[in-house]
């Protein structure tokens, strides 16, 4: 029994508290696809973030196989890394590497290499778990971009990447409760599940 409650305890200390919520994804009414975003709290003060999806729909005749994999830490405030990958049939379509090196920001990604000074303290990552309260610019990982956010009403917030998409997110208790991801030719909707 000892030895349980050691392994018990050991799962426990090396999550740090992890915490995950899981979204399903839907396209003109119909289930494409799940979403799990974790949190962990780290012992160091560093907050962990994974967000993993992946959706399969048919689109104009075509039917597009769509994953994505996203890592973003921070600590202190501030972002120290981040990692993004989407791909779609299979080829990776866009990718980001972000980590800070001293005062500045080093990016490599799809769009080529770069660097930044601002300093990102907020991301997409977190607004899952912390919501957009008083948050008017944010770090868009997929783009490796900042963006400014916009209040819609007291329990809604969106914002327009570079990429072109409108992502408006809705919010229940500090949470993330449903999403709308408005792209050229659709939109994609997802709902919390747990």
């Amino acid at each position: 029994m000892r030895t349980f409650f050691f392994f018990l305890f050991l799962i426990v200390t090396l999550t740090g508290g992890a915490e995950t919520l899981t979204y399903e994804m839907f396209l003109w009414g119909d289930k494409i696809g799940t979403m799990t975003i974790t949190k962990t709290d780290k012992e160091d003060g560093t907050e962990f973030y994974v967000l993993d999806s992946k959706a399969k729909a048919k689109i104009l005749w075509v039917v597009r196989d769509n994953a994505a994999h996203m890592e973003t830490s921070f600590k202190n405030g501030k972002m120290v890394s981040c990692f993004q990958q989407e791909i779609e049939n299979g080829t990776v379509k866009r990718w980001n590497r972000v980590t800070l090196n001293g005062d500045k920001y080093n990016v490599d990604g799809y769009k080529g290499k770069r660097s930044f000074t601002e300093v990102p303290s907020f991301a997409v990552a977190p607004i899952y778990f912390k919501g957009l309260a008083n948050i008017k610019r944010l770090f868009y990982e997929a783009e490796a971009d900042f963006v400014n956010v916009e209040k819609v009403d007291d329990n809604t917030w969106e914002f327009k990447a570079s990429d072109g998409s409108r992502n408006v997110y809705h919010f229940k208790n500090g949470r993330a409760e449903s999403m709308e991801f408005h792209v050229s030719i659709a939109t994609v909707k997802m709902i919390r599940v747990n």
